[in-house]
């Protein structure tokens, strides 16, 4: 068998580096787009993204874990062609259901752009993303394979190439007719993905082709087919009801805008503002939670399956002190930064502001991020739902009854209020379910510390004698995050995060 199986340690470290070339990548990438599409155009592309996002991951979620978790279980036990047959039979399911999929699409595409999305332009967005779908849905069987084999690298590789063939495709085309005609330079944004996502097919259809096995498979593609299917269904559903309340919230935050006394255009540009361009700002740290997350899920699993809480919970508390560091030091950082490299990044957007509001996200999202992977370790998905369920619920009732009179202000707040009760819900879910001691000294005190120097910091480089506003976002930013990382390594000199994750398990005598 070609297959060289990655440590834990190497698997996390090639998925944090990927995901950080992928994510300046696609900032980079998010940038060029508003500057070149503006707030209104930024919005008619956020406003299709949901219903793709819809079917995407209600296709996939499901499908790739249990392939996964198929793969590494029947590796474990020497039976590689089993794993192979497990990718392809679900190559071909999603293959085959997500071309029905893009088809419908394609046939409602305007029926869904006019009567829910309530703007007839976002119909050559969804038109364009029909082809994504099939392409999309089986790569994501493949990634499942080389999860499941410990093996992230083809993975890592096919992400970095989607961005750069995006970039590509957007530089080249959509900036041409972005003048001209808005509706045709979204549809044409759009249709970079398409093209992304097949240079993401290619690159792990390649790496999966060199997989071989010499043994024959001892269960039959009916058997495997219907195995798959029971084990994504659960998951699948519960990524089906919380992609359709995130499609509820983009759809009616535009409504809300303008039975606030805002026109349509209007509505439309403040979306792309707090969708397009702010929130990819505030989510960018999320590389490390993500990754942190990912490896976290057989970390946590591992040390439950023999009971050793204890180091269970020292993983988790670990890992909890990385998620609210982080978001206590971007909260300081975009809460005095925020306005000025808002401002520098998407001028005359007045981005700035929203994104010096929305700085108090940080607090509680990176965190919750972490939670996540942590339930689903202990293999408790189902109240992932419920908890962000609950969420939605709160940020679609200040949508619907504070935007039209507070405006923008109440969906930030919404956002604020929704996530921190998301976090509580969990951390409280999570010490009933294992004991865990709070420490609020690591989690809260010493990050709150470093979030609060970050102020006379940057008032400290408001003296200098600097006319640029480049050059003092610049001074200011190196500035801060010399204070910040001064702070961190004195207050946490003593943490060993390495032990976070990769500590053997230290079975009882």
């Amino acid at each position: 068998m070609n297959y060289k199986k990655e440590t834990y340690q190497a698997g996390a470290f090639k998925l944090m580096a990927a995901a950080f070339i992928v994510r300046v990548l696609g900032f980079v990438n998010r940038i060029y787009m508003s500057n070149i599409l503006g707030a209104e155009g930024m919005g008619l592309y956020q406003l299709a993204a949901p219903v793709y996002s819809l079917i995407i991951l209600t296709l996939t979620s499901g499908v790739s874990i249990s392939v996964s978790g198929i793969t590494a279980g029947e590796r474990a036990q020497g039976r590689d062609k089993n794993a192979l047959r497990a990718a392809k039979t679900a190559f071909g399911i999603l293959l085959a259901v997500g071309t029905l999929c893009g088809i419908f699409l394609s046939v409602f595409a305007k029926v869904i752009a006019t009567e829910i999305l309530g703007d007839q332009r976002a119909y050559y967005s969804l038109i364009m993303l029909s082809p994504c779908i099939p392409i999309v849905a089986s790569a994501s069987a493949i990634k499942g394979y080389f999860y499941g084999s410990s093996n992230v690298t083809p993975t890592a590789l096919s992400q970095i190439a989607e961005q750069i063939v995006r970039i590509g495709v957007i530089f080249f085309v959509a900036n041409r007719i972005a003048g001209s005609n808005l509706a045709y330079a979204c549809a044409i944004a759009t249709t970079s993905a398409a093209f992304g996502e097949m240079a993401n097919l290619v690159v792990v259809g390649i790496a999966f082709l060199k997989e071989k096995a010499e043994e024959k498979p001892t269960i039959s593609v009916p058997d495997t087919a219907k195995y798959i299917v029971k084990n994504s269904l659960p998951i699948s559903l519960n990524r089906l009801a919380v992609s359709f309340m995130g499609m509820i919230e983009t759809v009616i935050l535009p409504m809300r805008f303008i039975a606030g006394g805002l026109n349509y255009t209007e509505g439309i540009e403040t979306l792309g503002r707090i969708s397009g361009m702010a929130m990819p700002l505030i989510a960018f740290p999320t590389l490390i939670t993500s990754s942190v997350a990912t490896t976290l899920v057989p970390a946590v699993s591992s040390a439950v399956s023999v009971k050793n809480y204890k180091l269970a919970n020292h993983r988790i508390s670990k890992c909890l002190s990385i998620g609210f560091l982080l978001g206590f030091v971007f909260f300081g950082i975009y809460f005095t930064l925020g306005i000025r490299a808002g401002d520098l990044i998407y001028p005359n957007q007045g981005v700035g502001v929203i994104l010096k509001k929305m700085s108090y996200c940080c607090i509680f999202m990176y965190v919750e991020q972490i939670m996540v992977g942590i339930i689903n370790g202990l293999g408790k998905q189902s109240f992932s739902l419920i908890t962000s369920a609950a969420g939605y619920i709160i940020t679609i009732g200040f949508i619907w009854f504070g935007v039209p009179v507070y405006g923008i202000d109440a969906y930030i707040w919404g956002s604020i209020i929704s996530i921190a009760l998301t976090v509580f819900l969990n951390l409280c879910f999570i010490i009933k379910t294992t004991g865990l001691a709070v420490d609020l000294r690591n989690w809260v005190l010493k990050p709150s510390v470093v979030a609060g120097a970050c102020i006379p910091a940057y008032l400290f480089t408001e003296y200098f004698p600097i006319n640029s506003e480049f050059l003092r976002l610049a001074a200011s930013g190196c500035f801060v995050c010399l204070t910040v990382f001064v702070l961190i390594v004195t207050m946490f000199r003593k943490q060993k995060w390495g032990e976070m994750i990769w500590l053997k398990i230290q079975r009882k005598k």
